[in-house]
C-alpha cells in the first residue's frame, strides 16, 4: 500500500484511501492478551451494559467468503496449520480509533485451521492455516468512546477468549447529555490573513438540530447545517466577510477585550525586519441550544489583512525532511490540503495572498492561486511588484536531454503540463513576455517546434512540441545570462550578467531494441515500505512480501539483459525522496515500485479486492496500462483498473514512474499467496511483461 509524504508534525499519510488501515499496521500498542477457559467455563463480559445486537444479514455477511474465492482461482491453495490455539488480531489494533461507526472488517489469526471462531457471537469462517476476516457490526459503546470486540476461539475441550478495546468514531453526545458541540476547533482557531472583501469560513462539528451561532461584540452571526451533515454529528457553518466580523468585535471597544490591535514582522532571509502586518486578535463567542439548555465557548481568531497592491514576497525553499528526504521542489496544492498539482523548483519566487495556519497561499493569476506549507518560505524584501520579464529562449542538444533555457528577469511559479503525447507545455505566472528570438541551436531532432503567447492573467506560455513521446522533464532556476543567448554558451555566472535563467530539461528516450526490449535498460525497482506498510491476517508484512517480489523481478531483468536498480535492499525504511533520488541518481530510465493493496474503515472488503496500477504525469500512463495488463495476465485477479494518484514516488517526472497494487493484504488467500515464492515470480513477471510492453512500443521503427 503506497505512502504519500507530508511533513508539519506527520510523518507518512498511509494509503489508497486506505489510511486507517495502514496506520493501524505501525501502532505500536501491545495486543490484547487471550484467555484460556475451560470448554465448560461461562466468562462473563467485562460491563454489564448491553452489547449491540447483530443484524441478520450482517452475521450472513461474516460467514461469506466473498467473491474474491471465484476470480483467485489461480491462486495458490492455503497450506494448513494445526497446532494450539493462538489468537491474534492484526486489525484493528488494541485501543485504536476506527472511521467507521456503522460496520467494518476486523482479522487476523487462530493459529491452527482446526478451530472455530465467534466474534460477538456470530461465527466467522477460519481458513486451513487459520486465517480469518469478518466483516461485522462495530460494537457499541461500553465505557465513552471504547467499545470491545469479543473473540471466542474453540477446538476441541479448549477455549481462547480475547476481548479487543477500540475507539469510536467522534459522537460528540458521549461526552455529556447537554447538547453536544465539538469546540477544541472553535477554541484553537488558526490564524488567517485576508484581503479586502474576503469572507471567512468557520465549520463546527455538533450535535443534529441546534440552533448555533457566532458572537463577535453584540453582533449575532447564525450558523447554518451543511448538506454534508451527518448522523450523529452533524456540522454547522458560516461564511462571513472578515472586515464585517473585525468592525462587529471591534466596536464593542477593544478596552473589552474583544478587539486586539498588534503587528505580525515578516522577517527577511537576512533576519532583518521586512515589513509588518497589521494583525487583529478578535474575542469570539460560540453558543448553540437545544431549546432546553444552552453551552458557550469562547476562542480568538488572529486575522492579518494584506493589501491587494502589496503583496508580501517569498522565496520558496522546501524545508529539510528528515523522514522523506528532499525533492528539489516546493509542492502547491488548489486548496489548503488538496492534493499536489504545482512542482515549484527551489528558488521560486512569489507573492503571499493569504495564510490559514501552517499554509499560505500564493497568488499565481487573476482568478488561480496556490497553497504551500508555510515552512518552505523565505521572506524577502525589496521586491518590485511588477510582472517579471521573460526574454530570449535557446535550445542546447546533449546526448541524452535537450536542455531549453529560458531567461528572465526574476524567478516566478511554474507549471509543466502536456496536452498529448508529443507536446509540453511550460507557464510562468506572473510574467510578460519579451522573447524575441527561439534559437534552435544545432536543429536537434527531438523537438520540432516552439511558439510562446502571452495569456490573460500576466501567464506567459511556452509550447514544446516533439517528434516522439514524452519520456521525462525536470525544472531548476539557475544564474546565467537572462537576456540574450547571442553570445558564448554556458552559464557566465552572476558576477557577469546577475541574470536568471530557467533550465529547463526534456529527456530522451533511450535507444530500445524491439526485438529484446530490455536490453541495457536502467530500471529502479522500489519495494515500497517501510516505514509504514500494513499486515496480512497471519502477520505478513507488506514490507516483506514487497521486498521479495522486487528481489524476483531484479533478477528476471537481469536474466534479459536490463541494468536493475533495487532501491531498497533490507528491512530498513528508505525515506519518499530518497527513492527517487536514488533513481535519478544511478541513471534508471524507468521507475516502478512494488507494493499491495488494503482498504480503509467502512468498506466491505468482499469483491473489492484485485489489482491496480497508478500513475501520476501524463507521460507514465502508457506504461502503467501495460504493467496493469501483464498484472493481470500473470496473477489472475481482479481488474481494477489504472488510476491517477497523487503519490510521492510517480510524482517524480524524470522517467516514466508507475505504482503497483498487485494483491490485498488483508485477504487471507492473497497473503497466503504472497508468502509463497511461486506467487511472488508471477507478480514479478506481470511487472516484466509489462516493462517489455511499454518499451517495445516506444521502440523506433529504424531499430
Amino acid at each position: 500500500m503506497e505512502i504519500r509524504g507530508r511533513r508539519s508534525g506527520v510523518a507518512y499519510r498511509l494509503g489508497i484511501g486506505a489510511i486507517a488501515l495502514a496506520a493501524s499496521a505501525c501502532v505500536g500498542t501491545a495486543p490484547p492478551q487471550p484467555t484460556v477457559v475451560p470448554d465448560d467455563a461461562r466468562g462473563q463480559p467485562a460491563t454489564t451494559e448491553p452489547r449491540a445486537p447483530v443484524a441478520a444479514d450482517t452475521a450472513r455477511t461474516a460467514l461469506e467468503t466473498g467473491p474474491e474465492d471465484a476470480r483467485s482461482a489461480r491462486l495458490p491453495a492455503i497450506p494448513s496449520s494445526t497446532g494450539p490455539i493462538d489468537l491474534q488480531v492484526q486489525y484493528p489494533r488494541a485501543r485504536q480509533r476506527l472511521t467507521a461507526a456503522d460496520s467494518n472488517f476486523i482479522f487476523g489469526s487462530v493459529g491452527t485451521g482446526d478451530a472455530q471462531l465467534e466474534i460477538d457471537e456470530v461465527p466467522v469462517p477460519v481458513h486451513a492455516n487459520g486465517a480469518f476476516l469478518a466483516w461485522l457490526a462495530v460494537p457499541e459503546a461500553t465505557r465513552g468512546d471504547t467499545a470491545v470486540y469479543r473473540l471466542t476461539a474453540r477446538q476441541d475441550t479448549q477455549r481462547v477468549e480475547l476481548e479487543l478495546p477500540v475507539r469510536l468514531p467522534y459522537d460528540p453526545r458521549r461526552a455529556s447529555e447537554r447538547p453536544a458541540l465539538d469546540t477544541e476547533g472553535f477554541e484553537q482557531m488558526r490564524e488567517r490573513w485576508v484581503l479586502p472583501g474576503e469572507p471567512v469560513e468557520l465549520l463546527i462539528r455538533g450535535e443534529p438540530g441546534l440552533s448555533v451561532w457566532l458572537e463577535a461584540g453584540e453582533v449575532r452571526f447564525p450558523l447554518s447545517p451543511r448538506p454534508d451533515a451527518g448522523v450523529p454529528v452533524g456540522r454547522y457553518g458560516i461564511t462571513v466577510d472578515a472586515a464585517e466580523l473585525r468592525n462587529a468585535a471591534c466596536d464593542a471597544g477593544s478596552a473589552a477585550g474583544a478587539c486586539r490591535h498588534a503587528s505580525t514582522e515578516l522577517a527577511s532571509d537576512t533576519n532583518r525586519v521586512a515589513r509588518t502586518l497589521p494583525v487583529d486578535t478578535l474575542a469570539l463567542g460560540l453558543v448553540a441550544t437545544d431549546g432546553r439548555d444552552t453551552i458557550r465557548a469562547e476562542g480568538d481568531l488572529a486575522l492579518g489583512w494584506l493589501s491587494p497592491d502589496d503583496l508580501p514576497a517569498v522565496d520558496l525553499v522546501e524545508a529539510p525532511d528528515p523522514i522523506n528526504g528532499l525533492s528539489g521542489v516546493v509542492v502547491g496544492r488548489p486548496t489548503p490540503s488538496g492534493p499536489y498539482r504545482w512542482r515549484f523548483p527551489n528558488g521560486t519566487r512569489a507573492r503571499v495572498s493569504g495564510r490559514l495556519g501552517d499554509r499560505l497561499r500564493l497568488r499565481l493569476g487573476d482568478d488561480l492561486d496556490a497553497w504551500v506549507l508555510a515552512e518552505d518560505a523565505q521572506w524577502v524584501d525589496g521586491i518590485s511588484a511588477s510582472p517579471a520579464q521573460v526574454y530570449d529562449v535557446r535550445v542546447e542538444p546533449g546526448p541524452d536531454r535537450l536542455t531549453v533555457r529560458v531567461g528572465v528577469s526574476s524567478t516566478l511559479p511554474i507549471q509543466v503540463s502536456q496536452s498529448d503525447d508529443n507536446t509540453l507545455h511550460l507557464t510562468l505566472f506572473g510574467a510578460l513576455g519579451e522573447t524575441s528570438r527561439i534559437t534552435y541551436g544545432e536543429g536537434d531532432p527531438l523537438i520540432a517546434s516552439m511558439e510562446w503567447v502571452q495569456l490573460p492573467g500576466q501567464r506567459y506560455r511556452l509550447t514544446l512540441r516533439l517528434r516522439e513521446s514524452v519520456w521525462g522533464h525536470r525544472a531548476a532556476w539557475v544564474s546565467g545570462q537572462s537576456r540574450t543567448y547571442e553570445g558564448p554558451r554556458g552559464e557566465r555566472g552572476p558576477e557577469q550578467d546577475g541574470g536568471i535563467v530557467l533550465r529547463f530539461e526534456v529527456r530522451r528516450a533511450p535507444d530500445i531494441d524491439a526485438r529484446r526490449p530490455l536490453l541495457g535498460r536502467r530500471v529502479a525497482v522500489d519495494p515500497g515500505h517501510p516505514g509504514g506498510g500494513s499486515r496480512g491476517p497471519t502477520g505478513l508484512f507488506e514490507g516483506d512480501a514487497n521486498l521479495a517480489i522486487a528481489r524476483q523481478l531484479v533478477r528476471m531483468l537481469e536474466g534479459a539483459g536490463a541494468e536493475p536498480v533495487l532501491i531498497r535492499t533490507d528491512g530498513n525504511a528508505v525515506g519518499l525522496y530518497e527513492r527517487t533520488r536514488r533513481a535519478v541518481d544511478a541513471g534508471a530510465e524507468l521507475f516502478v515500485s512494488i507494493h499491495n493493496n488494503a482498504l480503509p474503515d467502512g468498506v466491505r472488503p468482499f469483491g473489492r479486492e484485485g489489482t491496480s496500477t497508478y500513475y501520476y504525469h501524463p507521460h507514465a500512463r502508457a506504461l502503467a496500462l501495460a504493467v496493469q495488463e501483464g498484472l493481470l495476465l500473470e496473477m489472475g485477479l481482479r481488474d481494477l483498473g489504472i488510476r491517477w494518484g497523487d503519490l510521492a514516488v510517480a510524482r517524480m517526472p524524470w522517467m516514466p514512474s508507475v505504482l503497483a497494487e498487485g494483491a490485498f493484504m488483508m485477504m487471507p488467500r492473497h497473503e497466503a499467496a504472497l508468502r509463497t515464492p511461486g506467487f511472488q515470480a508471477r507478480y514479478a513477471r506481470g511487472v516484466l511483461r509489462g516493462l517489455e510492453s511499454f518499451l517495445r512500443s516506444r521502440a523506433r521503427e529504424d531499430q
